[in-house]
């Protein structure tokens, strides 16, 4: 077992008190959320803090009661933020679906989260109304999710009422405020947000994330991005941002932790300039990126992948950049340095993080000024633990360096979930009280080398056996990705005969690699036993969830025979 070599006061409190105490009277009223497509909409911390006062108490006045669920189903839009926080100032909870979530997906998340009222962005709203008919909600319970003073017309054939309407005034509530925590139990025990797990292998799971989980991520991770090397990197780098501050580009989904975490807490108390885009597009991020002088990227592989298949990166001064950070997925070594060297200015390097929708958001990382080579997760974050729970069925030989110890990776700290909605025996299989700690047991397969820093093997559920050894996916799925020609891939275990064998699943960039090279590729580098003796297949798009994820339950059940002539050409 390891420990943080960290350890930080975790503010007793309710996250929209978290949020509102950020900064000074004067910082506050400094515009700090933006639409990046229209940065005239915006809004400061004091602009917030009005709004939030005026949806909860609408919220109550509706007949919401402390625990009961309010579920949002749309795109990220700047009044996203202010939903979120106006919901935990009620002392409801609040919970997200993809934007991209059928009928059936969208209709299994209001049953199992309880949901009592949904709101809808504008292009999703014909779905939620099924969704919630075959919930059993009434049309009275659906509203549309919109900007203040926004031209909703071409929705009025809906019959649906605007969230707006359900806000109390200005004047009302100029004198109301929240109900605020103050002690450790209350915050403990009270549940903030339930977010889905992304149900890759399974039914998306509800995770129960307190408000006690939400503020202590949030004060772990800006300790670890407030740490400053005493070197002329660190010094440099800290002068560069007292000067222009801090701007953050929000391209990943905020319906996902990795989002809210960063969006809506992080950014609110370090007091950094948000600007918000609806849904990712690589020319107007990179467009975004330059234009406002972006100096915090928080990014995942898909985003870093499709920049780095861009012809011309020249075209964008990306200079201003001054930490990178990828997260949700295993990222290749490789594509880092070939973001580092289209875009970044020398000595900006491309980090990892890792953590889980069960751990808030974030379990390990480095901090800004911290070295690594690409292949680390990172550091624990501040009053976080971990232990290495062997294996001993599965032989790792060729995966990992010769006599570490590897195996599943169990963390423990105050920023682990209360539990699965409504599901004992998840939890259960999950949640280990040992040693007076409550273990989280994560599903991933990893060491820890002598820095004490954290590496991923992959997911325990997705590791391929072939005769006795292990092959992980990622490991080939991110080397793939090195090809020019190959926009993205995806590796599952294929049932052939007496085993399992890896097989590739590759969208090609522009037609012209054949399975031939791509085959022959991996053979020059790997060990025979991760050769893609399953096959490798050509398919117009890898199916992944809202923050990346492959779903490779939707892989495995593609019949290859479909497939095969494409893969021949």
């Amino acid at each position: 077992m390891i420990e943080s070599p960290y350890q930080v006061d975790i503010p007793v409190t309710d996250v929209a008190s978290f949020v509102f105490s950020s900064g000074t009277p004067l910082s506050r009223e400094a515009p700090q959320y933006f639409d990046a497509a229209c940065p005239l909409k915006c809004f400061s911390l004091t602009q917030a803090e009005g709004f939030v006062k005026q949806v909860a108490r609408g919220l109550e006045l509706l007949g919401l009661q402390p625990n009961d669920k309010v579920l949002l189903y749309s795109h990220n839009r700047l009044f996203f933020p202010v939903l979120l926080w106006g919901v935990l100032a009620a002392r409801c909870v609040f919970t997200a679906a993809s934007p991209n979530a059928s009928v059936t997906e969208l209709e299994y998340q209001v049953r199992n989260s309880d949901a009592k009222l949904v709101l809808a962005g504008s292009e999703q709203v014909s779905v939620a109304l099924e969704a919630a008919s075959r919930a059993g909600l009434s049309r009275n319970q659906v509203y549309l999710f919109c900007d203040p003073e926004e031209d909703t017309n071409s929705h009025q054939s809906q019959n649906i009422r605007e969230w707006t309407e359900f806000w109390r005034s200005a004047a009302e509530v100029r004198s109301w405020s929240w109900k605020k925590m103050s002690s450790l139990e209350e915050a403990q025990e009270t549940t903030a947000i339930i977010n889905y797990s992304s149900g890759t292998t399974g039914l998306p799971k509800g995770v129960e994330i307190s408000h006690y989980n939400v503020v202590a991520n949030s004060t772990q991770l800006l300790f670890k991005r407030t740490v400053i090397s005493n070197t002329q990197k660190g010094l440099t780098r800290k002068a560069r941002l007292d000067v222009s501050g801090e701007r953050w580009l929000a391209p990943l989904p905020m319906y996902h932790a990795y989002g809210q975490a960063y969006y809506c807490a992080n950014a609110a108390r370090l007091g950094a300039k948000v600007f918000i885009m609806k849904s990712f597009n690589v020319q107007k991020y990179l467009l975004y990126l330059d234009i406002y002088r972006i100096t915090f990227m928080t990014s995942a592989p898909p985003i870093l992948v499709t920049m780095s298949k861009q012809s011309n990166p020249g075209r964008y001064n990306l200079r201003a950049i001054e930490t990178v950070v990828s997260g949700s997925a295993p990222l290749s070594p490789d594509l880092g340095r070939i973001i580092e060297k289209m875009y970044l200015h020398p000595g900006v390097k491309v980090k990892q993080g890792w953590g889980m929708t069960e751990t808030t958001c974030s379990v390990t990382g480095f901090a800004p000024d911290d070295d690594d080579d690409g292949r680390s997760i990172g550091w624990l974050n501040p009053n976080c633990a971990a232990r290495i729970q062997p294996l001993d069925d599965r032989n790792f030989d060729g995966v990992v360096p010769a006599g570490t110890v590897v195996g599943e990776i169990w963390v423990a700290g105050p920023n682990i979930m209360k539990c699965y909605y409504k599901n004992p025996t998840a939890t259960a299989d999950t949640i280990v009280e040992s040693n007076g700690r409550r273990w989280l047991k994560t599903g991933d397969i990893g060491y820890i080398d002598e820095r004490g820093c954290l590496y991923i093997v992959d997911r325990l559920k997705e590791l391929i056996k072939v005769k006795g050894l292990q092959v992980a996916p990622a490991e080939l799925e991110q080397y793939l990705l090195t090809h020019p020609d190959v926009a993205d891939a995806a590796v599952v275990g294929a049932k052939l005969n007496d085993g399992e064998y890896p097989r590739a699943f590759v969208v090609r960039k522009e037609g012209i690699v054949t399975s031939t090279e791509l085959l022959d590729l991996i053979k020059g580098h790997f060990a025979p036993h991760k050769w893609l003796t399953g096959g490798l297949y050509f398919i117009d798009s890898v199916p992944r969830t809202g923050n990346g994820k492959v779903v490779r339950r939707s892989l495995s059940a593609i019949d290859p025979k479909s497939l095969a002539t494409r893969a021949k050409l």
